[in-house]
């Protein structure tokens, strides 16, 4: 069965915010006080890499997240390996959520390109053989690691995507100790133009694209 680890949505500024943290008691305010745990600021110089984060809120059961660094800023939705089951509701949550947030960072900020992101993990005892058989024409069902990586462009509300695909062998730890399987991350984003992001067109372009994640098209890259 298909798990879900997390669904993200990435914010690119415009330009560098010199204090992310003026943005956190706005955006926490307008998400109804979503992250009610202690939020954490980091004293990091400006001339660090501007993709770490400075401020990270999260909720008090883990299950939301938002990072925001100089660059950009994260809405993450951590779905504890959710099951295909529980889809319809991580997605109807998952969406209602970021239009809050869109609409709250668009207020306050310029914001140029974005990124949609999903990690999956399917156990699979051999993985090898299930990506050798499903892409390669060689035999590498021994292999301890098998790394892919694709992507399809395509257009959507007069933006030009990218549609990247990464799927790798995988180990993840459970309490029963260690399971098999195939991680998958699905990544949509922008190819960022002169023109700024409209948070209207980016709700719905959202709302179209989330069948891409369900359950039987993440399996369908397997399978």
């Amino acid at each position: 069965m298909e798990k879900l680890i997390k669904l993200q949505l990435a914010l690119f500024f415009e330009n560098p915010v010199s204090r992310p943290d003026s943005l956190m008691n706005g955006i926490n305010s307008d998400l109804g006080n979503l992250f009610d745990a202690m939020p954490q600021i980091h004293p990091i110089p400006m001339e660090a890499p501007q993709d770490i984060p400075r401020v990270q809120m999260s909720s008090e059961n883990g299950r939301y997240n938002c990072n925001i660094a100089s660059s950009r800023i994260d809405f993450i939705l951590s779905a504890d390996l959710g099951g295909e089951f529980d889809w319809p509701e991580i997605t109807k949550d998952f969406i209602a959520k970021t239009t809050l947030f869109i609409n709250s960072v668009f207020s306050g900020t310029k914001i140029v390109r974005f990124g949609l992101i999903g990690n999956f993990f399917i156990p699979d005892k051999s993985a090898s053989s299930t990506l050798t058989r499903k892409y390669l024409k060689i035999d590498l069902n021994s292999a301890e690691e098998i790394n892919l990586r694709f992507n399809k462009n395509s257009s959507s509300y007069g933006l030009s995507l990218n549609n990247i695909s990464s799927i790798n062998t995988a180990i993840r730890e459970t309490n029963e100790g260690h399971e098999k399987g195939v991680f998958i991350e699905l990544d949509i984003n922008n190819i960022p133009k002169l023109e700024l992001l409209k948070s209207d067109t980016l709700v719905q372009l959202i709302e179209k694209h989330m069948p891409l994640f369900s359950p039987e098209k993440v399996k369908g890259l397997i399978k």
